[in-house]
């Protein structure tokens, strides 16, 4: 974990919405239930309970950047790189925690996985106040990336909502730095339902064009969420709610609309991370290998009638370039 929130009086909760200058470092273990739901998490009450439960294990804090870099850099033992998770809006940083222990176990993660906790003041009143937070984090998201890079080699992004728009503008100001060496350790971006502004969204991409990124948007027509976010911004679409196919492409990312998967959660919003369908496709690799092997400009279909009942579990656009996916 690497977090810019402030430290909380309270230790069970460790960090708050607050905002800090500097940043946290610490590495948890978790304990995960053996014969849960593919997509869910839970939160540990007592008596703790393994079979049921997600819980910490172990905790360790690093006094220095360079230390917990030292640690992530001892858990490659693969060479693989690392993982970098950055949560979205209305998450606690317990949330972040046991979210990123989910999706590390369901996506079938061999490398180590790193989140980021931006100051999220964990409500569904505070949207404004989250969206500042994102600008807020910039900087302190950047020199996580560069942190990364500099420890493994390699680092693939997966940010969800409106992590996606902080992992942006991160990338965009890596670039504006001409960063050229972290920017190639970026393995691939995924934004996950992405609460970015559809024309944001292609400046973006746009400004990263002179350090060419694979970058891949999930994206759901049926994400209410996201539905919600758009009427609240003035009604512009969001780059992950799926409904611009060809602007997406043509701004030189991947669209894999999961539309057609079951909803993992009651607003859609968070369907690429808790639809078990989508997660044993996800696990299994079929999907990145179709992705990968894919030409530009492509629509590739991911059969998911023996799962769903649909034609389709996602539908994958590819760009009309190549863009390194």
């Amino acid at each position: 974990m690497a977090t810019n929130r402030h430290v909380s009086r309270d230790p069970l909760l460790q960090f708050e919405g607050e905002r800090t200058s500097g940043v946290s470092y610490l590495d948890y273990t978790i304990s995960i239930p053996p014969n849960r739901r593919a997509g869910e998490f839970s939160f540990p009450r007592k008596p703790l309970d393994a079979q049921t439960q997600f819980f910490v294990t172990r905790t360790q804090s690093f006094d220095t950047a360079q230390a917990f870099s030292k640690s992530v850099a001892q858990n490659d033992d693969k060479g693989l790189g690392t993982v970098l998770f950055v949560h979205g809006f209305n998450v606690s940083y317990p949330g972040a925690v046991f979210r990123a222990a989910q999706i590390a176990t369901d996506f079938g993660f061999k490398n180590p996985v790193t989140v980021f906790s931006w100051p999220s003041a964990g409500k569904l009143t505070r949207y404004a106040y989250d969206r500042d937070s994102v600008l807020f984090a910039r900087a302190a998201l950047a020199d996580t990336i560069k942190l990364l890079a500099k420890a493994t080699g390699k680092v693939t992004i997966v940010a969800h909502s409106m992590g996606g728009l902080l992992t942006m503008e991160a990338l965009k100001r890596l670039s504006l730095q001409q960063d050229a060496a972290t920017l190639k350790a970026v393995n691939g971006v995924i934004l996950v339902q992405p609460d970015i502004d559809l024309d944001v969204f292609v400046e973006q991409m746009a400004d990263l064009r002179t350090h060419p990124l694979g970058v891949a948007v999930i994206g759901s027509r049926r994400d209410r969420a996201l539905k919600f976010s758009s009427v609240i911004t003035g009604g512009h679409p969001r780059a992950g709610d799926a409904s611009a196919v060809e602007v997406i492409r043509n701004a030189g990312a991947v669209l894999i609309d999961v539309s057609g998967a079951p909803m993992g959660d009651v607003l859609g919003h968070d369907t690429f991370m808790s639809s078990p369908e989508l997660l044993a496709i996800i696990k299994s690799g079929d999907l990145a290998e179709k992705v990968v092997a894919g030409a530009p400009g492509q629509d590739i279909l991911v059969d998911g009638l023996a799962l769903t009942g649909s034609a389709a579990l996602a539908i994958a656009y590819l760009p009309y370039t190549v863009t390194g996916i």
